[in-house]
């Protein structure tokens, strides 16, 4: 497995439009499950190549701060929640929240994760966030509901969830539905029909 760990560069603080667009991010996530498919068929490691780690990284981050232009909320209540989806070794999916609506709290926590997954030779794949819930109570109702529902895929070898919000055999698009299923189901979360909140 060719991959270059060691400190990946810090995509968080780029300018947007140095991030990589989503047709290069798509590109690269398309490289890299086939990657993965040749070594599992050939019973090898995968052979991920670092242009394209970057690039999915890169448009990973595109992806979280997509909505930042406009949006930077002062510090008051509100959390968000999150999805991040890592590959390398293993594959798997995190689902968490961040509490208050800065930008710079889920910049960091994100910052965090992708640390962590380094350090098992792993990196961030897919990521997605929400806008700011009415109250981080909210965010964190919302954040249960998602691991309720994940929760009951669980089947033991080809689904697992370690660490309570660690999913492994669970797709990012299957989670991401998760999240979109609950969304309705709990009061305050973000453009949730009929409630308008106050910047």
């Amino acid at each position: 497995m060719t991959i270059p760990f060691g400190d990946f560069e810090d995509f968080s603080h780029l300018d947007l439009h140095l991030l990589a667009a989503a047709d290069a991010h798509e590109q690269a996530q398309i490289r890299l499950d086939r990657a993965r498919i040749s070594a599992r068929t050939q019973g090898t490691l995968p052979d991920y190549h670092p242009d394209d780690i970057a690039a999915a990284r890169s448009g990973s981050w595109r992806a979280l701060r997509r909505d930042e232009i406009g949006d930077e909320q002062p510090e008051r209540l509100g959390g968000r929640l999150y999805l991040l989806a890592f590959e390398g070794i293993v594959r798997y999916i995190k689902v968490g929240m961040v509490e208050g609506r800065t930008l710079a709290a889920l910049r960091d926590r994100v910052r965090r994760h992708e640390h962590a997954a380094e350090i098992h030779q792993c990196f961030l794949l897919d990521a997605w966030a929400s806008q700011p819930c009415a109250t981080d109570q909210a965010a964190r109702q919302w954040e249960e509901h998602v691991l309720e529902r994940l929760n009951t895929l669980l089947n033991g070898d080809r689904v697992r969830r370690v660490h309570r919000e660690y999913f492994y055999g669970i797709s990012f698009d299957l989670a991401m539905t998760a999240i979109e299923l609950e969304r309705p189901e709990v009061d305050g979360t973000p453009r949730h029909p009929g409630v308008v909140y106050q910047g």
